[in-house]
């Protein structure tokens, strides 16, 4: 769609079809809205003086008055006279993110001038666009976003994002109601007056007589659509001059009074109605005649607008009037569109025709979600793909199907039952991201055309990478990345084209795409596992035999086997890991049933099961497993269970660890006999040390055999088992023997390595003087950052504060001592001392440590009373990313500590989508079971229109909430439709 008049901002568009193509529809529909209000608009000097004074970068201005008083108008005004860009939430057919981002675009000449096709999603794009424009503007020249009105609740099923920050360079205008609770903080508020004057060349310009024009200017209270409404309302006769009321609310009144009950109920189902809608369905709804009809639309001309022979009311101020008069009727009369609509189907709602039935199809879902119980009875009708795939056929796409259920999910998340609410969750999801397109040429026009213009090659393929990368896998996406590779190769960047053309050619194979796969058998993986977690091993298996992975799995029947071993149900566990299909984790499976059996008693179960055994590394496993459980119960001959393993590498590391069990049962001559019969050298030397560090009476005699047998290595192992040696030297206090066993290495990084394990053993044995004393005296940087890293944390475990601090400060590089200071600041906090680790998180660089530290210490400093530090922290945080990152982990921490009350209020107050979802999780895992199926709705409405992966994500998240709600059979039939919903269109 081109869109050849408009405010400026719109023009700049002519030089980007492709940008128009991809939000036309939400371009024309503001160009008409700002078409109308700037043909009856009259000049506001001094409201236009007001806002220049504010338009500064970096700022939110707040545009105040009360609806109807002209703030859209003056809005549209300056979009027609300034290169300023316009979103019109209430008026941009639901796609105005993607068409300001296609302004800012246009206006600023960024590259690639392509939009993400999950633009509307969240503000994330547009915050990127505008920082980049900003970037090019003077404070005192910013790039102006002129935002209007955000709509009713009932206008959309979410309201339409708001960028968390307004960046250097940009300023946005926001329309409101005054004092109007907003995305962001203003900046600045200014206030919208409408002098006499104006008023009255308003009402002149609608045909008003001068004293009719004057009267109706006195009675106005500065509202200009009281002046459309008066002036109109006199003209026909309808309203005599004396009898103007005092104000538009007044005025509106003064309307419904004199309606009689058919007009009131025409106006009711007009207000319901999400479009204009044509006269003869609205007659039909409201069970008028035409006749009717025609003299209610006669009389109350001038409260309509007719568009294309439909009608609506014409300002949202006088629908907000209806919609507040008509209390129970309003849900009545979305009932009626719903009747109706089943009426003309048939009976059956998926069989509705388009043609004349355009707007039932555009609007059932709208209706089913606002209307009461026996309209909302209709969603299981439109929650199937028969339903998606008649809209489809309707629309092009799949974008209006994900629209009517994102409605649905409206509805389910406040009333459903958790399984409606999880079949609504994953359709929405679905087809959020079905519904996201791009030309399949386009990624490649517009990457070669951003090179031609000067953007570095590789950044730029990354940004059109990741546009492509919200595309659903299908064959479009393949040819766009084949003309893309095709591009990249004519540039010279081959590795990135081979790279692309190999992607295209495995979309193009038959079947659902791994990562597809991949997706959905994690979150079944993560509701099999709910189902463990709640005693319900048949339940997970049950989940589990919808997953093709074998090794996926295989991994979940594992865990069952070991939660039935546990119980000791050996039985049914060998029942299950006889049952595995992969292969490796069926033997392995296999060998821990026959521990199992071995360790109830039961020896010849399960030497029978050691039989059926293929794999040498199962099978040594577990007979280490079993001699190990009789030398650490003090039997001599334990290495007799050894016998049967022939392998001689898989024998010595079964030798090394029945050693070990052998000095802890009690045997250590045995345990030294059994080292030394040890083959492998390095796994001998290994396995000496290991005696010795059990502190043995031989200990000596244990080291002393390691170091002659480590005379005899060499090669790549040898360094490493003279760092272990010199460090149990260290360990016993033999502080010149570990060094000068050190000294066996040449003076290199080995050296070092050595002595730093000798620094860190020697404050392990508590002798914190000398490992300082040896940790400073290391050469090579690394090893010493590690051994005082080391040495910070052993302080932190004495509870030394003061000291690991100082011990910290002598790591030299920036990231290491940054990641040991939050380290040790969360070890504090969780020591009882969270405001004073708070204090040290607060002061670490870089940032990405210092969030870590400060997210996790949140929970403690809750915990301690200390909620006043929290919640200051959190308005610190100037980062958006950071702040709702920190703001969840609030939430969470709020919620185990049963503050359910404020982490709720907490959580709305979170910008970005993610991490909102991320805690609403976690206060759905705290919180009473009617909280939390509240918390589980809000965390799937904010997931669904994210995406598919983002909803599974949500899902896995909230599987011990649905488990704690519905138990097994809740999670069995939520991983079904999960199952079932995800195939229907692969």
């Amino acid at each position: 769609m081109t869109i050849t008049s408009g405010p400026p901002a719109f023009a700049a568009l002519a030089d980007f079809p492709q940008l128009q193509l991809q939000c036309g529809p939400a371009l024309a529909a503001q160009a008409r809205r700002a078409a109308e209000r700037n043909a009856t608009a009259v000049p506001r000097p001094a409201a236009f003086a007001a806002l220049a004074a504010e338009l500064r970068g970096g700022r939110l201005i707040a545009l105040e008055c009360p609806r109807g008083h002209g703030a859209t108008t003056l809005l549209c005004t300056l979009a027609a006279a300034r290169r300023y860009a316009l979103w019109l939430p209430e008026d941009d057919a639901g796609a105005g993110m993607e068409a300001l981002c296609a302004q800012v675009l246009a206006l600023a000449r960024l590259t690639p001038n392509l939009l993400p096709p999950a633009a509307g999603r969240d503000a994330l794009t547009l915050e990127r666009l505008l920082t980049e424009a900003g970037a090019a503007r003077a404070p005192d020249d910013p790039l102006v976003v002129l935002v209007g009105r955000r709509p009713d609740e009932q206008a959309t099923p979410l309201p339409p994002p708001f960028p968390a920050q307004v960046p250097p360079g940009v300023a946005i205008v926001l329309a409101c109601a005054p004092g109007e609770a907003l995305p962001l903080p203003a900046d600045a508020r200014v206030g919208l007056a409408a002098p006499p004057p104006e008023l009255i060349a308003a009402a002149r310009g609608f045909g008003a007589a001068p004293e009719l024009a004057a009267a109706i200017a006195e009675r106005a209270g500065g509202s200009f659509l009281y002046v459309r409404l008066a002036a109109g309302l006199c003209a026909s006769g309808t309203l005599l001059a004396a009898d103007l009321p005092d104000g538009l609310a007044a005025l509106h009144a003064w309307c419904w009074g004199r309606a009689n009950l058919a007009e009131r109920r025409l106006a009711a189902r007009l207000a319901a109605a999400g479009e204009p809608i044509e006269p003869a369905l609205l007659a039909s709804a409201a069970g008028v005649g035409a006749a009717a009809l025609g003299a209610w639309a006669r009389r109350w001309r001038v409260l309509l607008a007719i568009e294309g022979g439909r009608v609506r009311l014409y300002h949202p101020a006088t629908l907000a009037f209806v919609q507040k008069q008509s209390g129970d009727a309003l849900a009545m009369s979305h009932a009626a569109y719903v009747r109706l609509a089943r009426e003309r189907a048939g009976g059956a709602l998926a069989r509705l025709s388009a043609g004349e039935n355009r707007y039932l199809l555009n609007q059932l879902a709208r209706h089913v979600a606002l209307g009461p119980p026996e309209a909302q009875a209709a969603a299981p009708e439109l929650a199937t793909r028969s339903w998606a795939v008649a809209r489809e056929r309707v629309s092009g796409g799949l974008a209006e199907a994900a629209q009517d259920m994102a409605w649905l999910l409206r509805a389910s998340a406040v009333a459903a039952e958790p399984l409606a609410l999880v079949r609504h969750a994953m359709l929405a999801g679905l087809l959020a991201h079905l519904g996201r397109r791009l030309a399949p040429d386009a990624p490649a026009e517009a990457f070669e055309a951003a090179v031609a213009q000067g953007s570095p090659r590789e950044a730029t393929l990354r940004r059109v990478r990741e546009m492509l990368g919200q595309v659903a896998d299908g064959p479009s996406k393949a040819q766009a990345l084949r003309r893309l590779g095709e591009v990249c190769y004519a540039l010279r960047m081959r590795a990135s084209a081979m790279r692309m053309l190999s992607e295209a050619l495995d979309l193009e194979t038959p079947g659902p795409s791994r990562q597809w796969r991949d997706e959905r058998e994690e979150t079944l993986v993560a509701f099999a596992r709910a189902a463990v977690a709640i005693d319900m091993p048949q339940t997970a298996l049950g989940i589990t035999a919808r997953i093709s992975h074998a090794e996926r799995r295989g991994m979940i029947e594992t865990e069952v086997v070991r939660w039935l071993l546990e119980r000791g149900q050996r039985t049914r566990a060998e029942e299950v890991a006889y049952a595995i299909g992969h292969t490796a984790m069926h033997e392995w499976a296999m060998a821990e049933v026959a521990v199992g059996h071995a360790r109830a008693g039961d020896f010849a179960r399960g030497e029978t099961v050691l039989g059926t055994l293929r794999t040498e590394t199962a099978i040594a496993w577990a007979r280490t497993e079993l001699a190990c459980d009789a030398a650490r119960h003090g039997v001599a001959h334990a290495l007799g269970q050894l016998a049967p393993i022939q392998n001689n590498g898989l024998l010595d590391r079964a030798l090394a660890l029945v050693a070990v069990a052998l000095a802890l049962g009690g045997h250590p001559e045995a345990a030294l006999d059994a080292a030394r019969d040890i083959g492998d050298r390095a796994i001998r030397t290994r396995a000496l040390i290991d005696l010795a560090g059990a502190h043995l009476p031989n200990a000596t005699a244990a080291l002393a055999q390691a170091a002659a047998a480590l005379a005899e290595l060499t090669g790549d192992e040898r360094a490493p088992l003279v760092a272990e040696l010199a460090a149990a030297h260290a360990t016993f206090g033999r502080l010149e023997v570990a060094l000068r066993t050190a000294e066996l290495l040449d003076e290199d990084e080995e050296r070092d390595r050595a002595q730093s394990r000798v620094a860190v053993a020697l404050a392990r044995a508590g002798a914190a003087g000398d490992a300082r004393i040896v940790a400073e005296a290391i050469g090579d940087d690394d090893e010493r950052d590690w051994a005082f890293d080391e040495l910070a944390r052993l302080a932190a475990t004495r509870e030394a504060w003061d000291e690991a601090l100082q011990l910290a400060g002598e790591i030299v590089a920036g990231e290491q001592r940054a990641h040991t200071l939050a380290d040790l600041a969360i070890s504090q906090a969780r020591a009882g001392a969270a405001a004073q680790a708070h204090a040290l998180a607060a002061r670490i660089e870089p940032a990405a440590e210092r969030l870590r530290a400060l997210t996790t210490i949140a929970a403690p400093l809750i915990a301690q009373g200390r909620l006043d530090v929290a919640y200051r922290q959190a308005k610190q945080l100037n980062d958006p990313d950071q702040r709702a990152r920190y703001q969840a982990a609030l939430v969470v921490a709020l919620a185990e500590h049963g503050d359910v009350a404020a982490a709720a209020a907490l959580a709305e107050a979170i910008a970005r989508p993610a991490e909102r979802m991320r805690a609403l999780a976690g206060l759905a895992a705290a919180a009473s079971p009617a909280l939390a199926r509240q918390a589980l709705g809000a965390a799937l409405r904010i997931a669904a229109p994210q995406g598919r992966s983002e909803t599974f994500r949500c899902l896995g998240w909230c599987t011990g909430t649905l488990a704690r709600l519905g138990g097994a059979d809740l999670l069995l039939a939520a991983a079904s439709a999960i199952d079932e919903i995800d195939s229907w269109w692969v």
